[in-house]
């Protein structure tokens, strides 16, 4: 009995260890990028400098300690190293000063992502026929395969959205709909779902590596087609720190001098807003523009599904991010005038806003995009028709 416990307690700190080292390098790496280094090097500095510490701390220990033992603490001497590593990073990302802010158009990185991705798929294919030719085994060829094509992924993925900051959005005759969030968050999962025909044919990369499954996503990848077909092409301000335009959403980047003057011009001439709850600075100031505009009752408020919401959370505690919720949005707007959010609606939720500004739920268990916006379309269409 003593020996299962101790093998299970191996394995725990076995399964528990990656996952925490994991967690804090994204904590880092998302750290870097709200000081405004985004580019494909920060990543590969961090990435390089963690992976040195496992075998830096095996080396030293393999070194220092006595022949019996070497293997066990050497193993050890890797983790410590990893972690050692993980806490130079972050005082160096912490002592790092900000780069300025870039505003206004977007420039096109020089990065040859296209270039880079042919080059991954290239070099497995490259490697395994060098090995056969001189007769060794080409297992290092195959091994290469899968992390190759996962890069080759990530890169032409780039491509594609490098491509947006030239491309114009195609025509759209109805009013946008505004996505408000804060520029850290945009990258947090809200639930999961299936990919669809169109999509998979726009983003091309992802049938290379992914099946049709559900996939974990962000706010603005759950939504973006469900609301482009049934409300309106999706709009928003984006984050002056964007190296590339993210997926979903079209993006203005607006000048620091500006932001608050198109924001409200966006609001006003939109069909709905549309929000997840949580917290980021500029929400007061965007609550109290919606409140003066009049349009409370175009402002929609989205909780995540129930579905796999545990597994939501602990991705998006992996991915560096921390849980925010209904909770979170009521604390951020404590002490606004004009609004009364009440209770927390539960999972799956679409709230609007009456004239006096008291939180109103449509619909409650939405379990797929299209509930959703279906309990938005009918609310929009009973406000335009009583007019």
């Amino acid at each position: 009995m003593l020996g299962l416990l101790a093998a299970a307690a191996v394995l725990a700190a076995a399964l528990t260890v990656p996952y925490l080292a994991v967690a804090a390098f994204m904590r880092v790496w998302r750290r870097a990028q709200a000081k405004g280094y985004t580019g494909p090097v920060t990543p590969a500095v961090l990435l390089t400098t963690t992976f040195a510490g496992l075998p830096g701390g095996a080396l030293l220990a393999a070194v220092l300690a006595p022949p019996e033992d070497a293997g066990v603490i050497a193993g050890l001497a890797g983790l410590l190293g990893v972690v050692a590593a993980l806490g130079v990073l972050a005082l160096a990302v912490h002592l790092l000063p900000a780069r300025p802010v870039r505003s206004g158009r977007r420039r096109r990185p020089r990065t040859p992502f296209r270039l880079l991705g042919n080059l991954a798929v290239a070099l497995p294919l490259v490697v395994t026929l060098a090995l056969l030719l001189s007769g060794r085994p080409a297992t290092l060829g195959t091994q290469l395969l899968l992390p190759m094509a996962v890069l080759s992924a990530l890169c032409h993925s780039a491509a594609r959205r490098a491509d947006r900051i030239d491309a114009l959005p195609p025509p759209d005759p109805r009013p946008a709909v505004v996505w408000i969030r804060g520029f850290g968050n945009e990258r947090r999962l809200f639930g999961f779902r299936r990919r669809d025909a169109a999509e998979t044919r726009a983003r091309p990369e992802l049938r290379k590596v992914f099946s049709r499954r559900e996939e974990p996503m962000s706010f603005e990848e759950y939504f973006a087609p469900a609301i482009a077909g049934g409300l309106g092409r999706g709009y928003g301000l984006g984050n002056p720190r964007d190296y590339l335009p993210p997926d979903g959403i079209d993006r203005h980047y607006a000048t620091d001098d500006s932001w608050r003057e198109q924001f409200a011009g966006l609001v006003a001439g939109a069909r709905c807003v549309v929000m997840a709850p949580g917290d980021w600075p500029e929400l007061r100031y965007e609550f109290r523009v919606i409140r003066e505009l009049g349009a409370c009752r175009r402002l929609f408020v989205l909780t995540p599904p129930a579905g796999r919401a545990r597994q939501v959370r602990r991705v998006n505690r992996l991915k560096g991010f921390r849980h925010e919720d209904w909770d979170d949005l009521v604390a951020a707007l404590a002490g606004e005038p004009g609004y009364r959010l009440g209770p927390d609606p539960g999972s799956g939720a679409v709230v609007t806003f009456d004239g006096d500004g008291n939180a109103v739920v449509l619909a409650r268990g939405a379990e797929g995009p299209a509930d959703y916006v279906a309990a938005m379309l009918r609310h929009l269409t009973e406000a335009e028709q009583s007019g």
